[in-house]
């Protein structure tokens, strides 16, 4: 079959640039600031699901123009009476109580339209997506979006992160993993709906205190979050002041050309008894890690895992992973980070990533996973990244050779620094 080579040519030319063209977009450089000092609100929890309103609250300057809207005000004050007449006369009833607090669709859109002006308006706005919002890397994500867009995602984000909240630890809604992140309370007893009008009417008589229209929506989810003890994203937090403290004062003396790999993950396995502290699955992954730590294969154990199983257990995978490993094999704590938020296969990966950026371990060094032969197999199928796309909506690290039955290379990647709020017990 004869064929014009110059026309087969071109268009070959013209898809390459246009590959080329969505790669640079999607591959726009970091502004990532890795030395950024996070602010702080009196809420770990809101730090981590909420930052973008953490820095409003802690910037005067951004606070005094959010507070000064006149759009704005009246959305306060709207919410402010629609918060006090629901507890006044929702009683019993929790629906009632909860539209009060939820951002409709049309609410949603009505402050993006707002938010487009005051961008337009106040240079401190632009300050604020340059120098927090980017620089945190809490929404690494969007990092392709002009900042005007990056500012309207999230703003639309936090409203769905807090609609989530109401959902699942107000109304009982079903979230993701329904096992072991469900409501703590039977939505339907008397008790629970006379708790949930006490929570109202408690937030109703401290209405004069909120000055910005998100606040008591967001007082409402962080109310929801204690009440239901899920404090999991609040958990030996600041890690690197307590828990990992020794470790992090260490990495800064690591000679990392003297190893192959940055560091050892190992993946918790929970138990499914109430009273085991640490899964024999849990066990073996351990003594394979220890076996390529004494290799000298790499200077740093991570072990990565929340409290997950059984639902509502005391103990944290990756807290009882490190005292095996100081008790049962001698490893110095030094040598050992914990990762104790995460609850799946992927948010190992992706937490463990997460500090390897925020401790200062190279980057651009390949690091070790080391697990048992069904997770290994399992992480390196293409069903995983399809599972990270799906629950985190990017991958969160490069998957490299699986070298045999138990270990895989990885890198990790800056997407990875991208919160979600949508998983208020590990964002």
């Amino acid at each position: 079959m004869k064929y014009n080579r110059d026309r087969f040519l071109s268009k070959a030319i013209v898809c390459f640039l246009l590959i080329i063209g969505v790669q640079a977009f999607s591959q726009k450089e970091t502004e990532v600031n890795l030395e950024y000092q996070f602010l702080k609100s009196e809420s770990i929890a809101q730090d981590k699901l909420f930052y973008f309103y953490t820095v409003i609250q802690k910037n005067p300057s951004i606070e005094k123009i959010f507070t000064n809207n006149k759009y704005l005000k009246k959305v306060l004050r709207d919410q402010k009476e629609s918060i006090s007449k629901a507890a006044d006369t929702c009683g019993v009833n929790s629906e009632c109580h909860f539209n009060s607090f939820y951002w409709s669709e049309k609410a949603v859109d009505e402050v993006s339209k707002e938010l487009k002006k005051m961008f337009l308006k106040h240079v401190e706005l632009k300050n604020l997506v340059k120098n927090h919002l980017r620089a945190s890397g809490n929404f690494e994500k969007y990092a392709a979006l002009n900042d005007q867009e990056l500012l309207l995602k999230i703003w639309i984000d936090t409203c769905k992160g807090l609609n989530n909240i109401i959902d699942v630890y107000g109304k009982g809604d079903k979230p993701l993993y329904a096992k072991i992140d469900s409501i703590g309370y039977d939505k339907t007893s008397v008790f629970y709906n006379r708790l949930m009008d006490v929570n109202v009417n408690s937030i109703a008589n401290d209405l004069e205190k909120s000055t910005l229209f998100f606040e008591p929506s967001l007082q409402m989810t962080l109310n929801l979050l204690e009440i239901n003890d899920r404090n999991e994203i609040e958990i030996h937090e600041p890690m690197h002041e307590k828990e990992n403290k020794l470790a992090v004062k260490h990495l800064k003396n690591i000679n990392w050309e003297q190893y192959k790999y940055s560091l050892i993950l190992v993946p918790g396995f929970g138990p499914e008894e109430e009273k085991v502290a640490l899964s024999p699955m849990a066990r073996f992954r351990l003594k394979l890690a220890v076996e390529r730590y004494q290799k000298k294969l790499a200077p740093i154990i991570v072990v990565s895992g929340g409290g997950v199983h059984p639902y509502r257990t005391v103990f944290n995978e990756a807290v009882e992973m490190k005292k095996s490993l100081m008790n049962d094999y001698g490893i110095p704590e030094k040598d050992i980070l914990i990762e104790p938020h995460a609850r799946h296969t992927t948010t190992n990966l992706r937490n463990t990533a997460r500090l390897m950026y925020r401790y200062g371990i190279p980057s651009d060094k390949k690091g070790l996973i080391t697990t048992t032969k069904y997770q290994s197999a399992y992480i390196t199928r293409s069903s995983f990244n399809k599972r990270c796309l799906k629950e985190l909506e990017y991958i969160p690290v490069e998957i490299g050779k699986r070298l045999n039955k138990n270990d895989i290379e990885f890198l990790p990647k800056i997407i990875s620094l991208h919160t979600n709020n949508i998983d208020p017990l590990d964002p």
